[in-house]
């Protein structure tokens, strides 16, 4: 048996005055014969959150303190003393560049956590615990101050294998499930949670709230097989009311121990024999199936979007542009480029000569000497068929590195990442940022791919590849809660970015979205501090009009857009481009200056049954190379030589796309450069 104590304590305005309190109440605990012993959430402080921010004259800098602080210390000095594990919740800060979980090196000083630390009986501190899931609702406007913690520990200690899961956390089960997974015997869940006071004497619309806190908490000690056991705060905080009701559960939801509203230390014992005895009666472990369970693991999916309160990404913490990342533009240097070799014979009827028409990219890419080309393929099978055909093709395959991975389809432009760089203080200047080093990290966008508005539910799956990118590379990952495709923007690397209000305002992205409140995502996440807005894309164009099929930035100043001849003046296409070149025409750049437009013909009609996108305007820039499309027609020549016009110091290289186009999409539909940087954060 282990006895264990929850310390359900009132919150004054006066820190000190808390953590003194505290301090002799866990002295008490451990005077009582605790050996394990839990503190609330945020104890040290009101419950600032309810506020959207911190009011005038305060900081989060002044109110929050590192592990090294003089809190943990103090506890770390009581564990020792008393010979018990305390679990110590405080509001966190981090120095940028170390092991902070939510931001990629924020331009101020510290990133900052809802984070517990488990201090041992010897007073060894472990690494925090960082709360993951963050609330955003009235009255709980954390993800205005905290950044997301992104792993679920479990610590041993000398009384026994625990986690800490903190509040919000305890309503998702699949931390709890983590949490046995890793081998915890227990989860502690420090707690802030209380009615809205407004609300408190009337019965909510959902019903019973702390009897659904409880409910929940019990239903991952049954389907885990362990003890739960969460503490609360008491008493009324401006315009919050914490219902206390702390309690411990065995591993069969059996409520052992439970605290009123009123401070209390809530002792209870915990047999951690009673774990085997459950799981291996009831085989809720061993009778799992983890392979039927991919949906859980894939990404955010735009279904669950519009729940819930939404905060402005201006006030959230750690965004990129908060900590100093902007998009480049493509002509930047790149480390990278990322493909997904063809698969489908769906997407593409003609597959064979399409792959030969990826053989031809990839050659010119890895052969130009300027960047990488790392290619997905589904298995070692097409891996190694791939190599051989690149091989003959006289590919260099020192530049190539192949991605064994599941994926739906090649679209990797718009559901792979969207890279973001953080320039070095000491090159911030114009000239450096298209200089080779000038960027001094990247870090990844991980928007919320939906298959282009719902239209193929099948390769929703490919949702998942960014955060993929992430882990298997160690490159920081922010994650933005809209439904985003790389094809449907275009940047100068400059703050002016190029879109469509067909595809970004359509209802089936983002309807909850205003334009703009979907600029400011732009500008917190791809640095966009003025966005031009055209209005239609090409016919035939699934996407809903993307921008890379129409109009691009070829420099700082200069756009190329796609037009029809006025010959072609009764085309579908004719209307919607002439009126694109007038607003081009009209914009300026982020300063006020008039932009450069450089006009491109679209090629002639394929014949197919109904309008394919095709056009020049989706080439790719590499390093030493710009990979236009053509088609096998008159005009394939005159836009091979106004795209040479406008990029004079690289090799423009045509690439036959006839059969590519079929599946609605050319070069840049498939490829996503990855920015180059002296190293990763």
């Amino acid at each position: 048996m282990v006895k264990t104590a929850l310390i359900q304590m009132r919150v004054t305005d006066d820190p000190k005055e808390n953590l003194q309190n505290a301090l002799s109440l866990t002295k008490e605990a451990a005077d009582a014969g605790a050996k394990i012993i839990c503190l609330p959430e945020l104890f040290m402080h009101r419950y600032f959150p309810q506020k959207e921010h911190f009011d005038e004259g305060i900081s989060a800098e002044d109110n929050a303190e590192e592990i090294t602080g003089d809190t943990i210390a103090a506890f770390a000095a009581a564990a020792e003393k008393h010979h018990a594990v305390i679990i110590v919740p405080f509001f966190e800060k981090c120095k940028n560049g170390s092991d902070s979980d939510g931001a990629a090196g924020t331009k101020s000083k510290y990133t900052y956590h809802n984070s517990a630390a488990v201090i041992n009986s010897d007073g060894t501190v472990f690494p925090p615990y960082r709360k993951m899931h963050i609330p955003y609702d009235p009255y709980f406007y954390e993800k205005n101050y905290f950044a997301e913690g992104s792993e679920i520990s479990v610590f041993e200690t000398t009384y026994g294998r625990i986690a800490v899961l903190i509040c919000y956390d305890q309503w998702f089960p699949e931390s709890a499930r983590i949490a046995a997974l890793k081998g915890a015997q227990a989860i502690f869940y420090p707690t802030a949670i209380g009615r809205i006071r407004e609300y408190a004497a009337e019965e909510t619309v959902e019903g019973d709230w702390p009897e659904a806190w409880r409910t929940v908490q019990r239903g991952h000690a049954i389907a885990n097989s362990l003890w739960a056991a969460a503490v609360n705060r008491v008493g009324v905080e401006e315009e919050l009311d914490f219902w206390g009701g702390s309690f411990v559960c065995d591993p069969f939801g059996n409520v052992v121990a439970e605290a009123g509203a009123e401070p209390k230390i809530l002792f209870a014992d915990i047999d951690f024999d009673r774990n085997d005895d459950i799981r291996a009666g009831w085989g809720f472990m061993k009778n799992r199936r983890p392979d039927r369970y991919h949906a859980i693991t894939d990404a955010k999916d735009e279904r669950f979007l519009s729940e819930g309160w939404h905060p402005s990404p201006k006030n959230l913490p750690a965004t990129p542009k908060k900590c100093g990342y902007r998009m480049p533009a493509e002509w930047e240097p790149h480390d990278a480029v990322w493909l997904a070799f063809p698969h489908d014979e769906e997407t593409f009827e003609e597959l064979d000569a399409v792959e030969q028409s990826y053989i031809r990219i990839i050659t010119a890419i890895a052969n130009s000497g300027g960047e990488e080309v790392r290619l997905l393929v589904l298995d070692e099978a097409m891996r190694n068929r791939v190599c051989e055909m690149l091989a003959d093709a006289g590919a260099d395959l020192t530049k190539i590195s192949f991605r064994i991975r599941r994926y739906a389809d090649v679209w990797f432009r718009d559901y792979g990442p969207i890279f973001v760089v953080k320039r070095d203080t000491e090159h911030d200047t114009e000239d450096d940022a298209d200089s080779d080093g000038g960027n001094d990290a990247v870090a990844l966008t991980d928007w919320v791919f939906n298959a282009w508005g719902g239209k193929y539910d099948e390769l929703r799956p490919d949702n998942n590849i960014p955060a993929r990118i992430a882990a298997t590379d160690s490159i920081p990952k922010f994650s933005a809660d809209i439904v985003l495709e790389g094809g449907s923007i275009d940047v100068n690397g400059r703050g002016l970015l190029l879109t469509t209000k067909q595809c970004l305002l359509n209802e089936n992205r983002n309807p909850r979205l205003t334009q703009s409140e979907i600029e400011e995502y732009l500008s917190e996440y791809l640095g966009a501090e003025k966005v031009i807005w055209l209005n239609r894309g090409l016919e035939g164009d699934d996407t809903d009009g993307h921008i890379d099929d129409i109009a691009r930035f070829v420099s700082a100043d200069t756009v190329i857009c796609a037009v029809e001849d006025e010959e072609n003046a009764g085309s579908e296409n004719y209307a919607i481009l002439k009126e694109n070149l007038e607003i081009l025409k009209a914009a300026t750049d982020a300063d006020g200056n008039p932009l450069k437009i450089v006009t491109v013909p679209m090629p002639e009609r394929i014949e197919d049954e109904y309008p394919l996108p095709a056009s020049y305007t989706n080439f790719y820039i590499a390093n030493t190379a710009v990979l236009v499309p053509t088609f096998g027609c008159e005009n394939d020549a005159v836009a091979l030589e106004i795209i040479r016009s406008v990029f004079p110091d690289r090799k423009v290289i045509g690439i036959d796309c006839r059969d590519m186009v079929y599946g609605l999409g050319t070069i840049h539909c498939v490829s996503q450069q990855q920015p180059k940087a002296r190293r990763q954060m």
